[in-house]
């Protein structure tokens, strides 16, 4: 996967496919019973250069299980079912963007929700450099049973939710392999990781302050004793070998 919230989304699938599948046909028609209840999920799209991205969203089916040979012993492991799908977010009343998703998946497999990515991206990077492209996106993952939740990162919720985050630019210059300069958003934690009870509305209202930038500088060779830069706002670089930018540090930054 290309971008982070499709890996947090499909991490479980990719964790559960080590050994080799026995052919299975399963049925991932979805059809809501009528009285079904929803998820109404609305975001606030903070920039004319920014914009939401389709809800990623996964049932489970406990009823429709699939089989697999473990590649450990041999022994067949049956498992759950999962139904990945996208569901486009609707523009309303400016930067009010709109989605809903049935908890209640229905059809033959009696597919239940299980899992929901939502967020922001950039779709126009060159109001800050012209050889920019949009790179990753941020947001929140929710995990409405504990299948999603497995790893233990989730954060358990209750009630409805209204997220405001705070995000900064973060530019790319990647240079060896091929030069691309990407630009992308970075928080405190880029992906909210939450579990959730018997919620109905999710408000996702994310802050986006452009004026302060941070650049990761590649290398244009590997060089022995070199290594790629991350300059912060104010001009100062990171500890060598930094992987990522310090929010905190940006967040507290006064720039001149």
């Amino acid at each position: 996967m290309s971008n982070q919230s499709k890996i947090i989304l499909l991490s479980l699938v990719l964790f559960f496919s080590a050994g080799c599948s026995i052919s299975q046909v399963v049925n991932k028609t979805l059809s809501p019973p009528t009285d079904t209840k929803w998820v109404n999920i609305e975001v606030r799209n903070p920039s004319q250069y920014t914009k939401p991205f389709p809800l990623e969203v996964r049932y489970i089916s406990y009823e429709c299980k699939k089989k697999r040979i473990s590649g450990f012993d041999g022994s067949v492991i049956t498992e759950p079912s999962y139904n990945a799908i996208s569901i486009p977010m609707q523009q309303e009343n400016g930067d009010i963007w709109k989605g809903k998703v049935a908890v209640t998946g229905g059809g033959s497999c009696k597919w239940a929700l299980s899992a929901v990515t939502l967020g922001i991206q950039y779709s126009d990077a060159t109001h800050l450099g012209k050889d920019l492209v949009p790179g990753t996106e941020v947001g929140v993952s929710l995990a409405f049973d504990n299948d999603a939740s497995r790893n233990g990162q989730f954060t358990f919720v209750t009630g409805d939710i209204d997220l405001s985050p705070k995000y900064y630019p973060y530019i790319r210059e990647k240079k060896m392999g091929g030069v691309e300069n990407s630009l992308s958003l970075f928080g405190k934690k880029d992906f909210l990781l939450l579990r959730v009870g018997d919620i109905r509305f999710v408000r996702f209202s994310p802050e986006i302050d452009e004026g302060k930038i941070t650049r990761f500088v590649g290398l244009e060779k590997k060089v022995k004793g070199k290594y790629p830069k991350i300059i912060y706002p104010d001009g100062s670089i990171a500890p060598e070998k930094t992987l990522f930018p310090d929010f905190d540090k940006v967040d507290k930054m006064g720039v001149k």
